[in-house]
């Protein structure tokens, strides 16, 4: 036999193995990809499944500037992003690793505290761990170290749609009627819910005047007061269910207080993540002070003192205010602080993503590497 046949022969079942090599790397693996080459974005973002009990966008809406909602499952190969909130998926019906692109992401989603997570679903660090080592591909959480970021509100948002001047600020300040109401229905729930209760309870003990908006500490005032009413109040008593879990401020600090021209006076989370996201000197928070007794006394000050009260609007005095200018002025007085800025949506991050990577393990970076105040009281 020639050499040329010989080697022919070699490079033919050469190529035999390399070809049932890929075949079971592909088919009988149970960790491949399939990689869709030449593949162009088709900006088709699936959600596994709504959140349970939440109202959903319907199928079709526009998500972004280039992306569209659906909660086809038939669509699976054509999305770009999956979407699993972590209500809604079990195990045995997910599109494990053998049937997805190799470039599709799948993104695990919550807007839940960790111990809130885990009391919803029953879940034990050890059920999650089946989605370790690159099942998902980013984290789609409040914490601004999440690939995607998706907080209840943000600094840009309030300086970009809030109204702003000297003017503005005169009227908030010839509105105020009252001193501080709170809006709760969950008094005595869970550990913490009976924690912030009470030092509720010893504001009021101390002679602080709290409307309370719910069925707590026997109100029977309506749980749903209107923006109008909301507004004639000067402290909101921002109250989280959850104690110092990383970056979890909820709409309790963003819609109630500050978009009804309230002031927040913050429980719940550290003061360190309040000053990396909220506007400069807009907050109050209740660890600066040593006693609930002591906190009454500067909210009584404040309300028989106009000029000090105003300090707390005064983000809002300035017309030209912009939110680069605010993370500025935000570093100057705390530069040990990692101030929050603007931040990528989903749709925007897909399109703008070139790379690739995956969560090694959602129990390490939700659940483990929050403090062990989040989850030391859980209900």
């Amino acid at each position: 036999m020639r050499v040329t046949e010989v080697a022919l022969c070699f490079a033919t079942v050469l190529g035999c193995c390399c070809t049932l090599q890929v075949f079971y790397y592909l088919i009988l693996s149970e960790t491949a990809v399939f990689p869709l080459w030449g593949h162009r974005k088709t900006g088709i973002i699936l959600f596994w499944a709504p959140p349970k009990g939440s109202a959903w966008p319907p199928e079709g809406l526009k998500f972004g500037e280039k992306c569209t909602v659906t909660y086809n499952r038939n669509q699976l190969r054509r999305a770009d992003v999956v979407v699993f909130h972590y209500t809604s998926f079990l195990p045995k019906d997910l599109p494990w690793k053998h049937s997805r692109r190799s470039d599709q992401l799948f993104v695990w989603w919550s807007s839940d505290n960790p111990g809130d997570v885990k009391q919803n679903l029953g879940l034990t660090n050890s059920d999650l761990r089946e989605f370790d080592n690159g099942f998902f591909n980013w984290t789609m959480t409040y914490m601004n170290d999440a690939d995607v970021v998706r907080s209840y509100g943000s600094r840009w948002e309030l300086i970009n749609q809030l109204e702003k001047g000297k003017s503005v600020v005169d009227q908030i300040i010839l509105d105020k009627t009252k001193i501080a109401m709170w809006k709760t229905n969950k008094c005595n729930g869970s550990q913490n819910a009976r924690m912030r209760t009470g030092f509720a309870k010893e504001l009021m003990n101390s002679g602080l005047k709290l409307d309370i908006f719910g069925r707590c500490l026997g109100s029977k005032m309506t749980d749903h007061p209107t923006s109008k009413q909301m507004k004639t109040y000067k402290f909101y008593l921002s109250f989280e269910d959850a104690v110092h879990c990383r970056d979890y401020i909820t709409e309790k600090f963003w819609d109630n207080a500050l978009r009804n021209d309230m002031v927040p006076v913050v429980w719940g989370p550290t003061k360190e993540d309040v000053l990396a996201v909220a506007p400069i000197h807009s907050f109050i928070h209740t660890d600066d002070f040593e006693s609930p007794a002591k906190l009454t006394e500067y909210l009584q000050f404040l309300d028989q003192n106009d000029d000090e009260y105003r300090k707390y609007f005064r983000w809002r005095e300035d017309e030209s205010m912009t939110d680069d200018k605010m993370i500025q002025m935000i570093q100057k007085e705390h530069p040990d602080i990692r101030v929050q800025g603007r931040t990528l949506g989903l749709c925007e991050k897909e399109f703008q993503n070139t790379g690739y990577k995956t969560v090694h393990s959602i129990v390490d970076d939700f659940f483990i590497r929050n403090r062990l105040e989040c989850t030391e009281y859980m209900p």
